[in-house]
């Protein structure tokens, strides 16, 4: 019997250090892809599949960080812990005091883990509206743990010790503490990327005296520009100093995570450069009743949003209602893009026209046909005098590279 349960408990403790170096190894993935959509605001994660099961839409969410620290710290301080204890539960006896501590600690730790991973899950179905499948795999590398915690019971060590799981917590705090002050030591030594002297070259000159070329990275391209509500398809709504020499044109989708967090960049770069940068939105929506490159449904209400931004830019409040989308992007529906409207100030009778109006829609489509020539395939696409720029989009990072393009076309 001794035998048996001398077995039964190196094989629990195999097990358990099994998962917890699985769980460490996803909630690594999950910081490294939290860092990447910060950094460029879209990814091409695997875990990508559609609009419901998408890291990036996780990341974009606010719950994706706890005191602005990415979920994967704590994962990684978690799964860590948990290695720790399972090293002590091997090194003594279960029934000396360490051991004790070690298996006591590490039995509530792994019912804590439990408890979070069914609240995060009600949160991603709820508000987030998305899976994460790399969270999805943590959450049962925690039901796995918890499950190994019931089938050993009986080689827990008992009574509890309320002073022995007190100090394991103490340890499991440090260990999280460490973590947390290493993530953001990490962030505040990174370096943004930076484009290469040919590309930061390229950007400064004007697209106005570049010939149209294929477009690719580092090639300028002539983009029309319509000023005028009675020019080409529509006026393209822009903001900043219309005669600026750095121009920055983003293809948009309101229901797009990276369009969202690139939103957030862009508001702040309108405030530093506004006199000086012209910004321009054009509309690519992921939704086949206005794009004829989507089939089937994706971002099923992007059309209706962005009908109702173009509503909302004829009464001269399109950056209110881009801004208001954008916030409530998780609550994107059809009736919501009406509901926007009015909160920016839109009358009834002039939302209901727009939503008939074929100039909006025919505007739409012309920004669709204008990705097309440019290659663009995806939200967000970011163009800088031209340029198509796929480099990081964070703001530290945009800025540098702006910066450069106004001082060399001084």
């Amino acid at each position: 019997m001794a035998q048996d349960s001398s077995r039964s408990h190196s094989l629990s403790l195999i097990l358990d250090a099994a998962l917890a170096l699985l769980g460490l190894s996803l909630s690594a993935y999950s910081l490294r892809h939290h860092l990447a959509f910060k950094a460029s605001g879209a990814t091409n994660a695997v875990c990508n599949v559609n609009d419901v099961i998408s890291c990036d839409a996780a990341a974009a969410s606010p719950y994706s960080e706890i005191a602005g620290i990415p979920l994967g710290v704590y994962g990684i301080a978690f799964f860590s812990s948990l290695l720790v204890f399972n090293v002590m539960r091997a090194a003594a006896s279960r029934g000396g005091s360490l051991g004790r501590m070690a298996a006591q600690t590490h039995a509530v730790m792994v019912l804590i883990g439990v408890a979070v991973s069914i609240v995060l899950a009600i949160v991603s179905a709820t508000s987030v509206q998305a899976l994460c499948l790399v969270c999805a795999g943590i959450y049962l590398v925690n039901i796995m743990m918890a499950f190994s915690l019931h089938m050993g019971r009986a080689q827990l060590a008992r009574p509890f010790s309320k002073r022995a799981v007190a100090i394991g917590g103490v340890i499991a705090f440090a260990i999280t503490g460490i973590s947390g002050w290493s993530y953001t030591q990490f962030v505040a030594t990174r370096k943004p990327s930076k484009l290469n002297p040919q590309s930061a070259q390229s950007l400064t000159q004007s697209s106005a005296q570049q010939a149209a070329q294929p477009s690719s990275q580092g090639a300028a391209r002539q983009i029309p520009l319509s000023r005028s509500a009675y020019s080409g398809a529509g006026e393209d709504y822009r903001y900043g100093y219309e005669q600026a020499k750095v121009v920055v044109q983003e293809f948009v989708d309101f229901q797009c995570p990276g369009c969202a967090v690139l939103a957030s960049t862009i508001k702040e770069l309108k405030a530093k450069y506004g006199s000086r940068v012209l910004f321009v939105f054009r509309n690519y929506p992921l939704d086949g009743k206005c794009n004829h490159n989507i089939n089937g449904t994706f971002h099923a209400h992007a059309c209706a949003i962005a009908t109702m931004a173009r509503c909302a830019g004829q009464y001269g409040k399109f950056w209110e209602y881009n801004e208001l989308a954008f916030s409530k992007q998780s609550e994107a529906s059809a009736e919501n893009a009406v509901k926007w409207a009015k909160v920016t100030g839109l009358p009834q009778d002039a939302i209901e026209t727009c939503q008939k109006s074929q100039d909006i829609l025919s505007k739409l489509k012309d920004d669709v046909a204008l990705a097309d020539q440019l290659g663009v395939t995806g939200t967000p696409t970011l163009f800088i005098n031209g340029v198509r720029y796929d480099g990081d989009r964070s703001l530290a990072a945009l800025g540098d590279v702006l910066e450069r393009a106004l001082i060399e076309a001084q």
